[in-house]
């Protein structure tokens, strides 16, 4: 099969193009696949050495970039009959200023900035708002693949979704993981979480904020680990000496960061959040770390097989409620943590099943689907 996977981060923000693009593609180059992995300029550009990957593409997948110049080469691959997925990884239409995730800038707003040599930028208003462009290309696409049956729920009005999951490259994490010291019940004990700004509102309305300071305030040796976006760190009730923060990380070294925490909290809220992938239940369960998790759609898989402890999302008028319930669950996971620990470590081959060799055939299987459909 030949296929053209266009990356959209730029090297310095490589997130989603990584767990969406570089992580599958790299497993089907191994089974023999031949892969093309350009950055969107080329798409925008439509360069000589892309025209001649397209033109012999079995597939052409183009991640969430669909302004006006991308739908102008879904059109003409289109009419030479390729088969073009659109990959969306957020729910976009969700997105609002006040919850604080800078794409909302673009996403909601429909502003771009204009860059020019020198450092000198501007910010400009799209004649077309960004999700109307997405709406006018789906006439091009054979529709879009996502990491979470609620984004493929909230789009499949516009075009046929694929459900194509977040598999994991498991034997980086396994690499770092031999360097994990390993702690038990009654040492002092690391909570961790990385992330973005744009889960501020996970940790605004899920009631993980007063839990986590009701167990601070009884139990001393534990510390907080925050990896990523220090503005998280205000909303944190916690003494400032038992907070650790890590800038962000590239991802090569991520795992590395994990081999820190001795428990993973995943806190999210409201559909938003219920739209994204199970990547910290998968990462925590490769590195056999006991998690704490918000029960939603997120980790519905997780919580079927009985993978980590859950407090079960709701409206923010019942943060209270939950609150009490991040107390207790945290409570019981340090007071037992040496059993937690054995706990997690069980369901290890549950968490290699999620590993992205052994799902080639998965992913093989949707793009040959799109492909005959298409034909």
């Amino acid at each position: 099969m030949n296929i053209v996977h266009i990356f959209s981060d730029s090297h310095s923000e490589w997130n989603s193009s990584h767990w969406r693009g570089k992580v599958p593609s790299a497993a089907f180059a191994k089974v023999g696949h031949n892969v093309y992995m350009p950055l969107v300029d080329s798409w925008f550009k439509h360069t000589d050495e892309l025209k001649a990957w397209c033109a012999r593409a079995d597939i052409i997948i183009i991640q969430r970039v669909l302004v006006e110049e991308s739908r102008e080469r879904c059109q003409f691959w289109k009419e030479k009959g390729k088969p073009i997925i659109s990959d969306l990884d957020d729910s976009y239409q969700l997105l609002r200023p006040e919850d604080g995730n800078q794409a909302s800038k673009f996403w909601h707003d429909g502003i771009v900035d204009i860059r020019f040599p020198g450092g000198i930028s501007y910010p400009k208003k799209l004649d077309i708002h960004p999700l109307k462009q997405v709406e006018l290309a789906a006439e091009y696409i054979s529709g879009f693949s996502m990491p979470s049956r609620i984004l493929a729920e909230d789009w499949q009005w516009l075009a046929p979704c694929y459900y194509i999951p977040n598999f994991i490259d498991s034997s980086r994490y396994l690499e770092a993981k031999k360097s994990k010291v390993w702690k038990n019940t009654g040492d002092e004990l690391v909570i961790g979480w990385g992330g973005s700004l744009s889960h501020l509102n996970s940790f605004k309305f899920s009631g993980i904020l007063d839990g986590l300071s009701r167990v601070f305030k009884r139990r001393k040796k534990v510390k907080f680990l925050l990896a990523g976006d220090d503005r998280i760190k205000p909303l944190l009730k916690l003494p400032a000496d038992r907070v650790v923060f890590q800038p962000y990380v590239m991802w090569n070294d991520w795992p590395r960061v994990m081999t820190k925490m001795d428990i993973v909290v995943a806190p999210l809220h409201s559909r938003y959040d219920h739209s994204r992938s199970g990547i910290k239940l998968m990462e925590s369960a490769i590195m056999g770390l006991p998690v704490v998790a918000t029960g939603c759609p997120t980790y519905q898989d997780w919580m079927d097989n009985g993978v980590g402890l859950y407090v079960n999302d709701g409206p923010k008028e019942e943060m209270k409620d939950r609150a009490t319930l991040w107390e207790q669950k945290l409570l019981d996971v340090i007071d037992h943590y040496s059993e937690y620990k054995d706990e997690m470590a069980s369901h290890f081959e549950y968490a290699e099943s999620w590993d992205v060799d052994r799902n080639v055939g998965y992913i093989e299987n949707v793009y040959k689907e799109i492909i005959d459909r298409n034909g």
